[in-house]
């Protein structure tokens, strides 16, 4: 027996990429280095590992991938733009780079698809890393050019801007001290303070713009207050640092006294909470893909925690538990926490083996019953009274899976890395139908 899923005319349906992981064409039209661009590579530069060099060749194929695009019927698709494409060096600007943006914009235009532009995702210039990145409160200035530039040139273009693509992965996933981690990711809340406010300066700047989160829901192991305390303390680390200075203009106020207390703090200027108290996002844009569960951990001294794995589950090929109810109980814990902010699932998917092929079609059915279940997740937050205004896949294509490589594939269309042939997934014919008739089975 089954039911039907039906989907609101006011959610937009649509698929997200990144630059680095699909453009490729690192050497060409004047683009700039990144980290990922020296990274495993021998002293000659030869590689050592796999590099985005080529990744999926969008740069050269993004008429064919927007083709693609419009056969799978996406409403919108959210895209970063290339920092070191745009701005190779310190003020220089690249027109080339410029150029081919205007000429995807285009191809979208014409086959009646929206625009989502990342300003950056995760790929900042080796220029600016060099000069002290995030690190550096000084750098806040070159990203803010980098961000007015975009607005100048394409903001007539774009209505929808995500500022950061998950902040928490620059902050923290970079082998600093603590202090050093919570000091860049209040970098980078004050850089998305400021952008929010220059864009609503802007002439252009008639649209909409936000960020993107990587959120997820953390559950206690059991009702003892030590698991209590251990997934709320976690729930403060991975999301409330974020969410609260975005969405509320302070940092969450238990996490500030449990850093204090084992003597972390970072350094503020008089007029940052005032800039983030003005600056508030039009939307909330986050990014989810599994669930938390914590249990007490006395040796933990800082959150008193320790993830514990679900052994009944199923994981995606991440390792990460599929829990499609943790995405409605997060959604439905926002609204609770900070009221009726638009809400955008920005990127939602799963990394699957790809093996199984049947008549052509890789027979992914994992990823199936993941995007299925997650969509499910969210009809019933719609239901229940959630304002969520897009949903969007991860991955469009299988990519350059930063330091994973081209080891994990979370594509709805299939990337051969050897001729780059795209072929659409089950998956994909899937959410295809889904985008055609607003709605899907599933089975009770």
């Amino acid at each position: 027996m089954s039911r039907m899923i039906s989907l609101p005319d006011s959610l937009e349906l649509g698929a997200a990429t990144s630059a680095l992981q699909i453009e490729g064409a690192a050497l060409e039209d004047g683009r700039g280095k990144t980290f990922w661009d020296v990274t495993n590579r021998d002293e000659h530069g030869r590689p050592t590992g796999d590099v985005p060099d080529v990744a999926c060749d969008h740069y050269h194929r993004y008429k064919e991938d927007v083709s693609l695009m419009k056969e799978l019927g996406l409403q919108t698709y959210r895209f970063s733009i290339s920092w070191p494409r745009i701005m190779p060096r310190r003020d220089v600007w690249n027109e080339v780079g410029i150029a081919f943006y205007h000429r995807l914009l285009d191809e979208l235009e014409a086959a009646g698809i929206t625009p989502a532009v990342t300003i950056w995702h995760g790929d900042p210039p080796l220029w600016f890393d060099e000069q002290g990145g995030w690190k550096n409160r000084a750098s806040i200035v070159d990203y803010l050019r980098y961000a007015n530039k975009l607005f100048d040139c394409f903001g007539l273009r774009v209505k929808r801007w995500f500022t950061h693509n998950e902040p928490w992965c620059a902050a923290f996933l970079n082998g600093e001290p603590f202090g050093t981690q919570l000091q860049i990711a209040h970098h980078l809340m004050v850089a998305h303070a400021k952008a929010v406010l220059n864009y609503r300066a802007h002439p252009h700047g008639n649209g909409e713009i936000g960020i993107v989160l990587n959120l997820s829901k953390q559950y206690p192991a059991s009702y003892r207050d030590g698991d209590v305390l251990a997934a709320r303390m976690v729930d403060g680390f991975l999301n409330r640092w974020f969410l609260d200075p975005i969405l509320k203009g302070r940092y969450p106020l238990d996490m500030v006294e449990r850093y204090n207390q084992e003597g972390h703090s970072f350094d503020s200027e008089a007029d940052d909470f005032v800039l983030l108290n003005e600056a508030k996002s039009d939307f909330l844009g986050f990014n989810m893909y599994s669930r938390g569960i914590q249990a007490h951990e006395p040796g933990n001294t800082l959150f008193f925690a320790k993830d514990v794995k679900n052994e009944e589950a199923t994981d995606s090929d991440m390792g990460w538990e599929v829990a499609p109810q943790s995405l409605y109980d997060l959604i439905m814990d926002l609204k609770a926490s900070y009221g009726d902010i638009p809400l955008i699932v920005a990127e939602n998917g799963g990394a699957f083996p790809d093996d199984a092929l049947k008549d052509g079609v890789v027979q992914d059915d994992d990823r199936l019953h993941y995007l299925k279940t997650h969509l499910a997740s969210v009809a019933q937050a719609i239901r229940h009274g959630a304002d969520v205004r897009a949903y969007y896949v991860w991955s469009l294509f299988d990519n350059f899976e930063w330091g994973l490589g081209y080891s994990k594939r979370f594509g709805i269309v299939r990337v051969d890395y050897d001729t780059l042939k795209r072929t659409i997934k089950k998956s994909g014919r899937f959410y295809q139908e889904v985008l055609a008739k607003r709605g899907f089975h599933v089975d009770e």
